[in-house]
C-alpha cells in the first residue's frame, strides 16, 4: 500500500512541477513590443532614429505587426512618458519587449542591432 501512495504522490509532484514550468514559460512570452521614437530627431540622434525606424518597419510585418505599439515622443509625449519613467529611459529610440504582465523581457536603447532584435524575438516567441 505504501508503494501506491508514493507513486501517486510522485505523479502529483511531477504534475505540479510541470505546471510551474509551463506557467514560467508563458510568462516569458512576448506580449507587446513598445517602440518609442522621435520624428523630430536632429544632430547625432537623427541617424540612430532613422536606422531604428527602418529596422522596426522591416521586422514588424505580418503577424508581428500586432505586437508593436509605436509611440512618437515628439507628437504623443503623454503616451511615451509612462514608459520613459517605468523603464528609466534616458535616450531614444527605445525598443522594449514586454510579457503579458508588462514585465520587461529585453530592451534596446539608441542604436538597435537587427540581429539582437531577431534573436530576442525568437527567444521569447515573437
Amino acid at each position: 500500500m505504501k508503494k501506491g501512495k508514493f507513486g501517486i504522490i510522485g505523479i502529483m509532484f511531477l504534475g505540479i512541477l510541470g505546471a510551474a514550468v509551463l506557467t514560467n514559460a508563458a510568462a516569458t512570452q512576448v506580449s507587446q513590443v513598445v517602440y518609442i521614437t522621435k520624428s523630430k530627431a536632429c544632430g547625432c540622434s537623427a541617424k540612430s532614429v532613422h536606422d531604428a525606424d527602418a529596422l522596426v518597419n522591416q521586422t514588424f510585418t505580418g503577424p508581428r505587426q500586432a505586437l508593436l505599439k509605436r509611440i512618437d515622443y515628439d507628437t504623443d509625449r503623454q503616451a511615451a512618458v509612462p514608459y520613459i519613467g517605468e523603464y528609466h529611459l534616458i535616450q531614444l529610440p527605445a525598443l522594449i519587449i514586454l510579457d503579458a504582465q508588462k514585465h520587461m523581457l529585453w530592451m534596446a536603447v539608441g542604436d538597435v542591432a537587427k540581429e539582437d532584435v531577431a534573436a530576442k524575438l525568437a527567444q521569447f516567441g515573437g
